[in-house]
């Protein structure tokens, strides 16, 4: 009996684990094939956390790009999380590599680097049998909170949590996920919304979108400043 308990665990961390071959792997695909569309009034897109102010001085004005840099670690004081942060890539057949852990969180490697013009995508599992994954929290973020990527030469980029949606996987927005947009931005994805039982996979993806405001580099502090 313990051994038919440990063999379903595993079987139902395979299938949680799966979401990411369904969900990020597709949106990736598309993402070099062409470019998925996105309407906020769609009904399978649920506004977690409201967009942040237009207004915000933060968001309307060009910032100075970081050089290309690994992200190392991730902070969100708002989560209490502070974790390492490991590289994904595509397999042979174009899909996405998967985490190898609930307890890990991974950096798209064929995208930006945080504070890099474009898209730096970090994703994460929500969960396993074994319970709550470094994401599980995620959708409790809100617009404002801070997000901190420390970068492997040394530099710490700093942004700020503009909007935290949750889109059905047959909605996923590809190009505003994953496309660059010609702004600094960081987006966290992870699984949510109902656990479809039948088929071992999460509904829905939860993505946090922010935005770069300053970073530190060599001891020194630099804010975002409009580029003359």
């Amino acid at each position: 009996m313990a051994s038919n308990n440990r063999s379903a665990g595993k079987s139902l961390e395979r299938r949680q684990w799966m979401c990411w071959s369904v969900a990020a792997v597709a949106l990736i695909v598309a993402v070099v094939a062409f470019a998925g569309t996105f309407t906020h009034s769609d009904p399978r897109t649920d506004i977690l956390s409201p967009p942040l102010a237009v207004s915000d001085s933060s968001l309307n004005t060009k910032t100075l790009p970081l050089v290309r840099s690994e992200p190392v670690r991730l902070l969100i004081p708002a989560l209490g999380i502070d974790t390492a942060v490991g590289t994904l890539g595509l397999q042979a057949d174009h899909q996405v590599m998967v985490p190898t852990s609930a307890h890990v969180v991974d950096w798209y490697d064929d995208g930006p680097t945080p504070g890099q013009i474009g898209s730096a995508v970090i994703l994460g599992h929500v969960d396993s049998f074994r319970g709550p994954g470094t994401f599980f929290y995620l959708k409790n973020l809100r617009a404002g909170d801070s997000i901190t990527a420390r970068l492997a030469d040394g530099a710490v980029a700093h942004f700020v949590v503009v909007r935290v949606v949750q889109y059905s996987k047959a909605a996923f927005p590809d190009r505003l996920v994953f496309g660059s947009h010609g702004t600094q931005s960081l987006q966290l994805v992870t699984c949510g919304g109902t656990f479809d039982h039948a088929t071992g996979h999460y509904e829905s993806n939860i993505v946090v979108f922010s935005r770069y405001v300053s970073s530190t580099q060599r001891n020194h502090s630099f804010s975002a400043k409009s580029i003359s």
